[in-house]
């Protein structure tokens, strides 16, 4: 089969702080692909049933080859494969391993998509991000702020960590991945070159601005919603709320 491992997560987008130690491994299908039609029209809905056809091989049979791969090379007790992630825990590293397949979110038939992956959670949800797209525009922001953004994303993650530890957020509320897709929606111009200077503007534009239609890094998805893939606007207010009442007391 064909398949393309990638890094993905702080560690590929250069925003990996102390306390994170996991890495985020992608390892994608490249053989078949899942998609949403739902926003074609109905006569391109109909030529793409007609043209498509079930896969000789799945995700479910590519996700068992590749536990089973980890097992033989670390074994099993490192791996963990319950989870949306497998994970591998040695004594070298521990990494979060993410089997999944390619993914179109069509808008035009037969070649108007989105490109991206899909996999499943415990439930059988299917789950679609775009990873390769979050890279490139994290970049094109990093390039746009002087070299400032993943500094910043870094800063506000360590901060994350300290409330965290100080028993005033929960972690599994306030993900790495969303507090990066929160400053990527701040205006580039609040990115100034005295880093105290620059937290306070960001944090004053983010405490009076409403960013509840706000969408990802990846310039496809929402960032807030119901969806798997998505965030609880009170997480985000909680969070914002608890980084001004820690600039303001500190």
């Amino acid at each position: 089969m064909n398949f393309d491992p990638y890094l993905q997560g702080s560690y590929a987008n250069y925003t990996i702080v102390r306390a994170s130690s996991d890495v985020d491994i992608v390892v994608q299908l490249t053989d078949m692909y899942y998609a949403d039609v739902s926003s074609l029209s109905s006569d391109e809905r109909d030529r793409w049933r007609r043209t498509s056809g079930d896969p000789d091989y799945s995700w479910q049979e590519f996700r068992t080859d590749v536990v089973d791969v980890l097992e033989s090379r670390f074994g099993s007790a490192a791996v963990d494969p319950v989870g949306k992630a497998i994970e591998v825990d040695t004594s070298n590293f521990n990494a979060d391993v993410l089997v999944c397949a390619n993914h179109r979110d069509y808008y035009h038939y037969p070649n108007g998509y989105h490109s991206g992956i899909a996999f499943f959670d415990l439930s059988n949800t299917k789950i679609v991000n775009y990873p390769k797209q979050h890279i490139d525009k994290g970049s094109t922001k990093q390039s746009n702020t002087n070299n400032r953004f993943k500094e910043t994303v870094r800063i506000f993650k360590r901060a994350r960590n300290y409330l965290v530890d100080h028993n005033q957020l929960d972690k599994e509320n306030v993900p790495s991945y969303f507090i990066e897709n929160l400053l990527y929606n701040v205006p580039d111009g609040r990115y100034t070159y005295d880093k105290q200077d620059r937290v306070l503007k960001i944090l004053r534009y983010l405490d009076d601005t409403n960013y509840s239609d706000w969408s990802c890094q990846n310039g496809i998805t929402g960032m807030f919603g119901s969806g798997p893939a998505e965030w609880n606007t009170r997480y985000a207010d909680r969070y914002v709320d608890a980084m001004v009442n820690l600039w303001d007391n500190w």
